[in-house]
């Protein structure tokens, strides 16, 4: 499929829900009416009377009871509008209610199958295309969010593994990756050790870390795109496989500077594994700067690119990747004019400047951390 469908995949995904669900047409224009006020400040009343008017809407509408799964369709959808909306337009962090507002519509929804079952949770969204679409965007903004927010996803990801075979129009032919991505958070939730562990315990631990973090290393490397890929699609998917390794690696080193296998290692080997880890950080941030050349400005597939230039600029070093994350940045945000892509540009400027004056392991989590911010790429 060529990659100018993708914009396609959208419009026929929220249009027709749109056209039947009250609250999501007002979602939409209350969207798109912020987005304009963003460059035109004439639309910034008719901009807060529309979030208003379909703040009332939606709330109404999830306080209606219905065992119609169009219902539930459309008001996931709805929360999701005002994800990207939280995001893009008020650049503020309301975005983790409306998330968590989409997560408990999808998970309590019910739906009856052609053959009479009744079917619960993410398995009743899968009835319909739509239903199927809005669950890849939920994956998409909750794995993401995720890993800026260093939380596990709200609802994992095994709920995509029958619907990820397609080209969506947010990740494209990417959510295959997305799978792989939520392994991170419950790899660092489940292999924590108590202070007061036993050394058997301990070490039990360390194996298990150890394995799992290989075990998706070696799916993330062997993953490649269906042969006949389009190009700009291609680019986007390998410049994510190469940020989610990124960030596997970042859970690695984390662990190795907190000393997390002393016991099973000495100072040495500890050396030469940061080494090798760091080697391997720096190898695919170069990685993902050629995927991203192979997308032309301004095309479609640059959409999702957030999320790897951010993930590269935070373990940049060198003078011309910096350069490279910072001009492609800046097109994408005259491009969008999301002010999340705003507020990523300046936490890696501040992360450039005070590294190379101040603490060279200084880390875009201890910037957001010391702002107070919660960043979705998306």
């Amino acid at each position: 499929m060529p990659w100018h469908s993708l914009r396609e995949l959208t419009v026929q995904a929220l249009l027709p829900m749109a056209m039947e669900s009250l609250p999501l047409r007002d979602c939409l224009v209350a969207f798109a009416a912020g987005h304009l006020s963003l460059t035109d400040k004439s639309y910034q009343l008719p901009a807060l009377e529309a979030r208003c008017k379909a703040l009332s809407s939606l709330s109404r509408s999830v306080n209606t009871a219905s065992n119609e799964i169009g219902h539930h369709e459309a008001n996931a959808a709805a929360c999701l509008t005002f994800v990207i909306c939280d995001v893009g337009v008020d650049a503020g962090e309301a975005w983790v209610n409306h998330l968590q507002a989409a997560q408990h519509i999808i998970t309590t929804a019910k739906a009856v199958s052609s053959t009479g079952k009744v079917l619960e949770g993410p398995d009743a969204f899968k009835t319909s295309s739509e239903g199927e679409w809005i669950l890849r965007n939920f994956a998409y903004h909750d794995i993401i969010g995720g890993m800026t927010t260093r939380k596990r996803p709200l609802l994992g990801a095994t709920y995509l593994n029958d619907i990820a075979d397609v080209v969506d129009s947010y990740v494209g032919v990417a959510t295959d990756l997305l799978i792989l991505a939520a392994d991170i958070g419950r790899i660092e939730d489940e292999t924590q050790t108590k202070q007061d562990a036993a050394p058997q315990e301990v070490q039990k631990s360390i194996a298990n870390f150890h394995k799992r973090c290989a075990d998706l290393q070696h799916q993330l490397q062997a993953w490649e795109c269906q042969e006949g890929t389009a190009t700009e699609l291609a680019a986007v998917a390998y410049a994510y496989r190469s940020a989610i390794l990124i960030v596997l690696y970042r859970l690695v080193r984390s662990r190795l500077r907190s000393g997390y296998f002393s016991s099973v290692s000495d100072v040495r080997s500890d050396a030469r594994a940061s080494r090798s880890i760091q080697d391997k950080i720096e190898s695919h941030v170069e990685e993902i700067l050629n995927h991203v050349a192979k997308v032309p400005l301004g095309a479609t597939p640059e959409s999702p690119l957030l999320f790897p230039l951010f993930i590269a600029g935070g373990e940049a070093s060198r003078p011309a990747h910096m350069a490279a994350l910072r001009s492609r940045l800046k097109h994408t945000l005259e491009q969008r004019r999301f002010l999340n892509i705003a507020t990523a540009l300046e936490v890696l400027e501040e992360l450039w400047r005070r590294r190379g004056r101040e603490d060279p392991e200084l880390d875009w989590t201890d910037v957001l951390d010391e702002h107070g911010k919660q960043l979705l790429l998306t």
